[in-house]
């Protein structure tokens, strides 16, 4: 298990190269939490590895009121993460607790904004200079963060990187210890859309079947 980890979401870069994939094709898995343009995540992410995550932050902006920011905040908060911190052969030991939500007004919908990234930023060489946790963890593709992700391997932390493959920027695998890719968590591969089209297919068969085979009928015996 590693230490104790920080994670910080940059949810501006995941919610729009989310968007991206979906526009290219491909199938969401269908437990994804989904908030358009602010909000999206899938406890799968969490299931590859042994982690002891101290707090999971999530950065995000949106266009729009007061009461359409503190929605999306309410949407974030109520989304719970668990993570298994120890497992042996007979037992796992968990932790769970909130996505803590950290939610910004922006001007347009079509650009992504230096808000996010400068509290992501000033957030994260806090924790480190601090002493707050052993491992920062960082859900980004955007090569905004090449610099902070090099102070954050300096400053003796270790660093892990998650991201879409859309728009990933290429510097970013080269300033961490570990990058983990994101599709396969929020995206159905082509082998499980396959299984998913033929499973319908033949329940669709079956019901056909059904519906097209006599019924049977009772009566009186005479």
């Amino acid at each position: 298990m590693l230490g104790q980890t920080l994670v910080f979401i940059d949810g501006e870069n995941l919610s729009f190269r989310y968007k991206e994939l979906l526009a290219a094709g491909r199938v969401p898995r269908p437990d994804n939490v989904w908030v358009a343009d602010a909000f999206i995540w899938n406890q799968r992410v969490l299931e590859d590895h042994l982690w002891d995550i101290k707090r999971l932050s999530y950065y995000t902006s949106v266009v729009g009121d007061d009461p359409l920011v503190k929605s999306v905040r309410e949407r974030v908060s109520g989304t719970t993460f668990n993570c298994t911190t120890e497992r042996t052969a007979t037992s796992k030991s968990f932790r769970s607790g909130q996505i803590v939500p950290f939610v910004r007004k922006k001007s347009s919908r079509s650009r992504k904004e230096s808000i996010c990234d400068i509290a992501i930023a000033v957030d994260v060489m806090r924790a480190c200079y601090r002493d707050h946790a052993d491992t920062i963890w960082i859900f980004s593709g955007d090569g905004d963060f090449v610099q902070l992700l090099t102070e954050v391997l300096h400053s003796g932390k270790r660093v892990y990187l998650s991201a879409f493959s859309s728009g990933l920027n290429d510097e970013l695998r080269l300033v961490v210890d570990e990058f983990l890719p994101l599709d396969q968590h929020f995206f159905l591969s082509e082998l499980e859309v396959q299984e998913a089209a033929a499973g319908a297919a033949a329940a669709q068969t079956l019901a056909g079947a059904s519906e097209a085979s006599p019924r049977a009928t009772t009566g009186d015996v005479t």
